[in-house]
């Protein structure tokens, strides 16, 4: 058997819901797991709406699964510069064909990506501060 370092130790105060207070951290927007959870969620929103709007109903698609990799800023009080972009990554599966129609999954998902930037990352040059890359495959 292989010998582990751990340890389990009761924590001897009351439960949350008994305590006067409770302090929890809260993500900004600009945090990269808020950034990756409000793309998935507006490109989720994005093509359920393509899917409807062409098919009359939501076909299948996975988009939670959105990756950034950070770039390099140097930053400075009241602003800064980003030296290297921020890599963003969308990725998941889409239905891309139904009922003989090719179905534009990428390019919406991608449009609904920069827009979600555009509005909630004003301050960020979607042409020099940021690349975005789609990668959904086909459901089987």
């Amino acid at each position: 058997m292989t010998d582990r370092n751990i340890r389990v130790q009761s924590l001897k105060r009351g439960a949350v819901e008994d305590q006067e207070i409770e302090i929890v951290e809260r993500k900004g927007i600009g945090h990269p797991d808020s950034i990756c959870d409000g793309i998935s969620e507006a490109v989720s929103r994005a093509l359920a709406q393509e899917y409807v709007d062409r098919f009359g109903r939501v076909l299948h698609y996975n988009t939670d699964e959105t990756q950034l990799v950070a770039g390099d800023a140097a930053p400075a009080f009241g602003g800064g510069e980003v030296v290297e972009p921020i890599y963003i990554l969308l990725v998941g599966r889409a239905t891309k064909y139904y009922d003989g129609q090719p179905i534009p999954v990428d390019s919406v998902a991608l449009e609904a990506a920069r827009s979600y930037l555009r509005e909630n990352l004003p301050n960020l040059d979607l042409e020099s501060d940021v690349m975005v890359d789609v990668r959904l495959g086909d459901p089987p």
